[in-house]
């Protein structure tokens, strides 16, 4: 790193402002292409070339879009860096190819829910713990839409049963949020804690779910459990990935919420926001990806942009 390190100074005020304007931001990346800059002694105006041999660092041919992504994360930073270095070039992460979409979900028929919390039941026998907890857990993200780390890191005291709700703290862009919960859901839920309760005691003010041990259920655990149950089950992938994965739980709730939606006639521009509050996406556009990127959404996309189109034509035949 040179004497100076300039450019790490730079990124390291460019995140406390955004920070200061209430962006969430860890800057990892933006760290260690300052490292780099810095390494090299660069000063002045960043470069196209400083840019493009950073995101190319360590990057096969195969894995393309991560020299893109990298260009993407520096785009914001160097707009800013202009500020006081006019000449900076603002790099289109194009140069470097095409970067990876996201991959289309497999989207969960009910039957295959149906079957995954009866199979994950069975886990150790009709009456064993491994079982249930499993089956509460698989149920509780595909009843919610929760990510797999919101449901694990559930405390106890975030999961208010008589008020049917659960408290999702401090989640993947550090947001809380507050979701409803169904009287299925909320007897499920209580079937485990009156369980969890009789089994260990004294695990009551710590995590919601716990293992066999009456500790809280570690990630890599769940997964695999889930791969075995994946196997025994014969799915096959519906989506761009090669097997279904405990994510898809999630991203099945948004799409059958949408379609439920559409059918019931609800204004989905006024329903989008509120799926994007309840998912907890920090962006819209996250939200309204569903219409265009799940197969299962494309026709309703598909009916919104022929009312659009019918209803401008009125207008200026008007």
């Amino acid at each position: 790193m040179s004497r100076s390190g300039a450019m790490l100074l730079a990124v390291e005020k460019y995140i406390t402002e955004r920070r200061q304007l209430g962006f969430q931001m860890a800057g990892i990346e933006l760290h260690r292409f300052a490292c780099f800059a810095d390494g090299l002694g660069h000063q002045g105006p960043i470069t196209a070339e400083l840019q493009i041999s950073w995101a190319k660092l360590h990057v096969r041919k195969t894995t393309v879009g991560t020299g893109v992504r990298r260009l993407q994360t520096l785009r914001p930073f160097v707009q800013h860096y202009r500020q006081s270095e006019p000449t900076s070039v603002v790099v289109d992460p194009s140069i470097l190819g095409r970067a990876r979409g996201r991959p289309t979900p497999h989207i969960y028929t009910n039957k295959e829910l149906v079957d995954l919390v009866g199979a994950a039941a069975m886990l150790d026998g009709d009456k064993g713990m491994r079982g249930l907890v499993h089956s509460t857990l698989f149920g509780l993200i595909a009843a919610t839409g929760m990510r797999l780390s919101e449901a694990t890191n559930l405390a106890d005291v975030d999961v208010d049963l008589t008020s049917a709700q659960l408290t999702i703290r401090q989640t993947k862009f550090n947001k809380s949020r507050r979701l409803p919960l169904q009287h299925s859901t909320v007897d499920a839920l209580t079937l485990w804690r009156q369980q969890r309760e009789r089994r260990w005691p004294s695990s009551n003010a710590g995590s919601f779910f716990v293992g066999r041990r009456g500790t809280a259920l570690k990630k890599r655990n769940i997964e695999w459990n889930f791969e075995e149950l994946r196997k025994s089950l014969g799915w096959k992938s519906r989506g761009t990935l090669l097997q279904p994965r405990i994510h898809d739980l999630r991203h099945t709730f948004a799409v059958r919420r949408v379609q439920l939606w559409h059918e019931q006639g609800t204004s989905l521009d006024q329903a989008m926001f509120w799926l994007c509050t309840y998912l907890g996406h920090t962006k819209i556009s996250d939200t309204y990806w569903y219409l265009t990127g799940v197969p299962e959404l494309m026709a309703i996309a598909g009916n919104l942009f022929d009312d659009y189109v019918k209803a401008n034509c009125v207008e200026d035949s008007l």
